[in-house]
């Protein structure tokens, strides 16, 4: 069984996370619930801490947002799934930490995907280095936001520069970030999953398997079967839907076509 606790401040929004996760997610048992940051750090801090497997966290609470309780605590010995209502900044900073998060008013098949990755998260990945990705993207404005990026993948999280990721590809309902140093890292996530987030970041959808950071483009071969010459000398596919995408990004990026 996976213990989990829930730290909710509004009793219904609480009973019906505790009734969907029962009906839904019959591997998850409920150790404890609170309403506050105050008891997250009591119940995680206590001898029940460490039974914890994950904890489903709302963000905005009556004593401050919980990020203020998870920063007080010495460690954090469970995987975190946020509860939240829809926050466009949020929304951006979880896909780049790889913290993951279910939306209000939840969605049954959001909370199994969620559950689902428990088991490959906990115990592999480093959760306050996470939370700090968090943190730091969720402030757009502050020094560091949007550097990395966390890569969820079997063996744990991958914390990775933009600037290092050459390219993206899919594979079913798998994506391959390829980075600058020939490694590859794989997550169970779409590709369409990291379209919106990077594409403000020179990035571009050229085919439905390849997203491409455009910093590392050295020729544009146009015409019927176009493609891409990477500086590594890849040649990546351009696709007839995507070849107006792409002249509009290289448009705004350089100034020409």
């Amino acid at each position: 069984m996976t213990r989990a606790l829930i730290i909710e401040d509004e009793p219904e929004s609480r009973q019906n996370l505790q009734n969907l996760l029962e009906k839904y997610c019959p591997e998850v048992s409920i150790v404890a619930t609170g309403e506050s940051n105050a008891d997250l750090i009591n119940l995680a801090q206590g001898d029940k801490g460490e039974r914890f497997d994950v904890a489903f966290l709302d963000i905005s609470l009556p004593d401050g947002l919980v990020f203020q309780g998870l920063q007080k605590l010495k460690e954090i010995p469970f995987d975190i799934i946020f509860v939240t209502a829809y926050d466009k900044y949020a929304l951006t900073a979880f896909d780049f930490s790889a913290i993951d998060y279910v939306l209000k008013p939840i969605e049954p098949d959001d909370l199994r995907r969620a559950v689902s990755r428990i088991a490959t998260n906990a115990k592999t990945t480093n959760t306050k280095q996470r939370l700090e990705l968090f943190q730091q993207n969720y402030a757009p404005s502050g020094p560091n936001a949007y550097e990395k990026i966390g890569i969820a993948a079997v063996e744990g999280v991958h914390f990775v520069r933009l600037s290092d990721i050459v390219r993206l590809e899919a594979e079913d309902n798998y994506t391959h970030f390829l980075l600058n140093t020939a490694e590859r890292i794989t997550t169970a996530k779409t590709i369409k999953a990291y379209e919106d987030s990077l594409t403000r970041f020179n990035f571009v959808r050229v085919h439905k398997k390849h997203i491409v950071n455009m910093n590392y483009m050295k020729t544009y071969v146009k015409g019927e079967g176009g493609y891409l010459v990477l500086e590594n000398g890849e040649n990546i596919e351009v696709s007839r839907r995507k070849k107006s995408t792409l002249s509009e990004a290289i448009g705004r990026m350089y100034g020409e076509v």
